[in-house]
């Protein structure tokens, strides 16, 4: 041990004193110490000197080194006192109360050292009145002694009657089992006479509203005490009576000793002592080895935990050598994959600063649904377990909510037998990468301790809940002394293991979650509320990802929503009311009672590729938590052959905060007003999705839920279908064609069209062969050559904003005897192909499109026109007979409607091959499509008709000026009309006009 010491211990203080008042002062002097010596010492004689010591003899006397026992702790003061006689010196005020504060650091162990009770100190009281007693009957000798020092005192005493003297008195020290309220309590034996002894108390406290310092104070002083000077043994007993701070520190605040004092008057004074020596003697020399073990209440993978943390800090029982250093700051990570458990948040609560009380010696008003753990804190310096008491949950000053992390937790360990609270402020802090918490504890005060066994809550709502792995999980730590050498990092083990019936672990982790959904209203194409619910057991992998593929014609109507939220609004989390659309309800935590949020789902617009989004904000306000909002972001994909809604997310794992969501179900409910409509076909159909775990690797899983609608029959299915042609085709150009199928709303929706097309507009050979090839067009239609793109197509629907618009293009598949014709309509990114298998026979063409979304549509008009690379071609005449294309079209809800569509010949009217006038009339040569009557007509002219029998022969009509027109100024010009009006009414009238001239 080093030479040199710390004058900051307190070595006890004064004695019992005897005495009655002396005479009165002549001359007051100021009440106060004139006097005041504290130390820790290699001798018991340091600052006996009325001076204070020099920095030499500070040197050679004084205790320096760090964490060590000194062998003598000196507290010497004398009052200041005025002479009230020749010889007799009296104190100028009477000392009443006395407290002395050791400096920060230095500690008293009262458990080192056998204790005598306050009967056995007393013995018998032989002069009740000055309160005289005989020897105490404490063991002073060998292990069982209780002596721990000796005291010294002048005092005035009656040595005679009538006269004073100042009187040397001097007793022992005896080491005192405490009353209730104390953490220490020595007893002074002062010898009066043969056998006779003055007792003096001495009330041991802890500072713990502020550093936790040790304060002595000795109440209700005897008149009369001028000096006092007390020793004790500090290198004595079990792991020393006495020990110097671990902290190496110069002199100053933290080497400073002080004293106050109230006299009978009310009086009060005070002074301090700063040692000239600091501790000295960190660097290697001071011991520091703690432990640390971490014990689980269960150690099932994904349960929740009660842990039991236990700190431990060693002392050498041996006086001789040096103490541990004390601990500063005290740091654990838990296990990775040992995370909150967001369960916990049921009945959770918290603690205010205020109510916590740090600093301050008011009661802890924590509420109860703020505990969430027990406390046990050994010291050496009371009995095992004396100080035990509650971890809590802190939250902000005021009582609001706990709204980022760090979170904090206070740990009060209290004794109301010894006087004595501790109470220290930890923070939690989760990374937030995967929710691993680390707890930290940096200001603890420098004061020994044995053990800290904290309880976390067990049970179904347990803060803390087990890793989702099999395995070793460990927890490792920091801890670093107030010496400031090296920091230790013990480290605790458990192994964590299967919640299956054998006990044994799986590779990877099981993973069968389940789904569930709710159609709330099954008529058949009637607007509806859907709700989706995807769930994990406890046990199985986290959810990571899920695609989900909605029920063939479960469709949502876009233009519902006026305002979708765009991806600036997303991204600030304010997406507007109006693209309100639906609800998410998510359980989180391990057990059986995992914690319910409900949240808010939002239609975005196009979303990472996708021509519309969901964004999912859901509160994070759990118990005492408000930590923002989770967001989730989803696709909503269409599928281009089927029309069915594809709505993929990754599912979030940690939210702010580094909260692992430990997500144990998830709710979507769709509830927008008119906003999603059920399917027109009453079949058996099906929620499917992909469900991926957070495993190594994730396990992916398919899922399907049945969904049927009813009521199909009632719906009404009566489309319209309407074709067109141009009736002049070309070699070069060949034929057109345009048809137009239309609905009311309310209708079944259609499921397959199937048209033959009349012998007259055959499929063109050459363009058939430049069809686009199947791989091209799958990767993407764009890619297809020119002259396989034949027309184009474009379509109303009430679901989206705008209407469907594309391309037809024929399609080649290897062993297929003729391309398809497949109609490509995009709209607001949404994609739709619908595939028209082509059949040829006698050269007659039949398309059908088989199958084609359950989606309503108003109306889709599909145009084919002349062209280099035509899709038709022509054969004979297009206006000589009715061009009749037999249709079929299916609904989804099965009802079939046929026609024989005619197709309209443009062009095919009555034509006017030829003109002449001879005299007042005017010969016009016709042709006609079909059978029907012709009329001649015109200004100055009169009005003629003729039935024709046969089509496109030449037939002549004259057509002669009136009577009114014969007299007209000739020469003179006349635009005639020639009208037709057919005898069949699948044609339609005609006319052609021509100008002839009268001379």
């Amino acid at each position: 041990m080093g030479s040199r010491a710390r004058f900051s211990l307190l070595a006890l203080l004064v004695g019992a004193l005897v005495g009655v008042l002396a005479p009165a002062a002549a001359q007051a002097a100021g009440f106060g110490f004139e006097k005041f010596f504290a130390a820790n010492c290699n001798v018991a004689t340091c600052g006996e000197k009325a001076e204070p010591p020099t920095l030499e003899e500070a040197e050679e006397q004084s205790y320096s080194q760090a964490a060590g026992h000194p062998p003598a702790g000196v507290t010497d003061f004398k009052l200041n006192s005025v002479e009230a006689s020749p010889g007799l010196f009296v104190p100028a005020e009477d000392l009443k109360n006395l407290r002395i504060d050791v400096a920060p650091g230095v500690s008293t162990n009262p458990e080192a050292v056998a204790k005598c009770s306050v009967e056995e100190f007393k013995s018998t009281e032989v002069e009740p009145v000055k309160h005289i007693f005989l020897a105490p009957k404490c063991a002073e000798a060998g292990p069982e002694s209780t002596v721990i020092g000796e005291n010294k005192v002048l005092t005035v005493l009656e040595v005679a009657p009538g006269t004073f003297a100042d009187v040397p008195l001097s007793g022992k020290v005896y080491n005192l089992e405490q009353p209730t309220g104390f953490s220490s309590y020595f007893g002074v034996a002062l010898k009066v006479g043969a056998g006779l002894y003055v007792h003096t108390f001495i009330e041991g406290h802890v500072e713990w509203a502020s550093d936790y310092h040790d304060y002595f104070e000795i109440k209700n002083i005897n008149h009369g005490l001028l000096e006092s000077r007390l020793v004790f043994k500090g290198n004595i007993g079990v792991g020393g009576f006495l020990a110097n701070p671990s902290r190496c520190a110069g002199p100053g605040p933290l080497t400073t000793t002080g004293i106050s004092g109230e006299s009978y008057g009310g009086e009060t004074t005070a002074t301090s002592y700063t040692t000239l020596i600091g501790t000295e003697g960190c660097e290697n020399s001071v011991p520091f080895a703690p432990t640390f073990k971490l014990t689980p209440e269960t150690t099932q993978l994904d349960s929740p935990d009660g842990l039991i943390a236990e700190v431990g800090l060693p002392h050498d029982p041996d006086p001789e050598k040096l103490d541990s250093a004390q601990l500063k700051t005290a740091s654990v990570t838990l296990p990775e994959g040992m995370t909150l458990n967001p369960s916990a948040a049921t009945e959770l609560g918290s603690c205010t600063p205020k109510q916590i009380g740090i600093g301050t010696r008011n009661p802890v008003e924590c509420p109860a649904n703020s505990k969430v753990g027990t406390v046990v804190l050994n010291v050496p310096g009371l009995p095992p377990e004396s100080l035990t008491g509650n971890l809590y949950l802190g939250g902000p000053e005021g009582g609001g909510s706990i709204e980022a992390a760090p979170y904090t937790v206070y740990v009060d360990a209290e004794s109301e037998r010894y006087g004595l609270s501790v109470r220290l402020k930890g923070l939690v802090t989760p990374n937030e990468a995967n929710g691993r918490l680390t707890v930290t504890f940096p200001d603890n005060p420098e004061q020994p301790f044995t053990s800290l066994v904290m309880h976390l809550k067990g049970g179904e709502l347990a803060p803390i809940a087990n890793p989702l792995a099999c395995g070793t999980a460990t927890a490792e730590t920091s801890f670093t002394p107030f010496t400031g050498t090296a920091a230790q990092s013990p480290s605790s083990s458990f192994v964590v293991d299967s919640n299956n019936e054998k006990g044994a672990c799986s590779t990877p982790l099981p993973f069968a979650p389940t789904q569930e959904t709710l159609n709330q209203y099954a008529s058949a194409g009637g607007h509806t509320v859907f709700r989706f619910t995807l769930k994990r057991p406890d046990g199985q992998q986290y959810l990571s990802r899920v695609e989900t593929i909605l029920p063939a014609g479960l469709v949502g109507a876009i233009p519902v929503v006026s305002s979708p939220c765009t991806e600036a609004q997303a991204v600030a989390e304010s997406c507007p009311a109006e693209s309100l659309i639906g609800t998410a309800t998510v359980a989180a935590g391990s057990g059986p009672r995992p914690y319910s949020l409900s949240g808010s789902v939002y239609l975005t617009g196009p979303y990472h590729g996708a021509p519309y989004g969901l964004f999912v904000s859901v509160p994070v306000t759990a118990g005492p938590f408000k930590l923002g909002n989770a967001i989730t972001r989803a696709k909503i994909d269409v599928d281009q052959k089927t029309g069915r809604v594809i709505v993929s997310s990754n599912l979030p794992t940690i939210v702010r905060g580094g909260i692992l969501v430990r997500l144990r179900s998830v709710t979507v409910e769709i509830n927008r007003p008119n906003f999603l409509s059920n399917p027109t076909n009453c079949g058996v159909l099906a929620t499917e999705s992909t469900v991926t775990g957070l495993g190594s690797p994730g396990t992916s899983v398919n899922l399907s839920s049945p969904f049927q609608v009813a009521n199909c029959a009632a719906l009404a299915f009566k489309p319209s279908f309407k074709a067109s042609t141009s009736g002049t085709p070309t070699k070069a150009g060949g034929a057109s064609l345009e048809t137009t199928i239309a609905q009311a709303a309310g209708q079944a929706n259609i499921k397959s069209v199937s048209v033959q097309l009349p012998k007259q507009l055959p499929s063109r050979l050459s363009t058939l062969q430049k069809a686009c090839a199947a791989a091209t067009f799958e990767a993407n239609p764009a890619n297809c050559p020119p002259e396989s793109v034949v027309g184009s197509v474009r379509a109303s629907t009430p679901v989206l904003p705008s209407k469907l618009t594309g391309q037809a293009i024929l399609v080649g598949h290897a062993g297929a005897a003729f391309p398809d014709l497949d109609l490509v309509l995009d709209a607001n990114g949404v994609r739709v192909i619908l595939v028209g298998n082509t059949d040829i026979k006698n050269g007659i063409t039949t398309t059908t499109f088989a199958s084609t979304p359950d989606v309503p549509v108003s109306s889709i008009t599909l145009k084919l026109p002349m062209g280099r690379h035509s899709a038709l071609a022509a054969f004979g005449s297009l206006c000589a007979k009715p061009l009749v294309m037999p249709t079929t079209i299916v609904g989804q809800n099965g009802v079939t409607f046929k026609q024989n569509t005619i197709v309209k010949a443009a062009g095919c009217g009555v034509k006017i091959v030829g003109h002449k006038v001879v005299g007042n009339t005017a010969y016009i040569t016709v042709q006609t499509p079909a059978a029907g009557r012709v009329s001649g007509s015109g200004a100055h002219l009169g009005t003629v008709y003729r039935r024709l029998g046969r089509s496109y022969k030449a037939a002549t009509v004259k057509v002669a000026l009136t009577r009114r027109g014969r007299a007209h100024r000739r020469p003179f010009k006349v635009r005639l009309r020639v009208g037709f009006l057919p005898t069949s009414h699948t044609r339609a009238p005609s006319s052609a006009f021509v100008t002839v001239k009268f001379r």
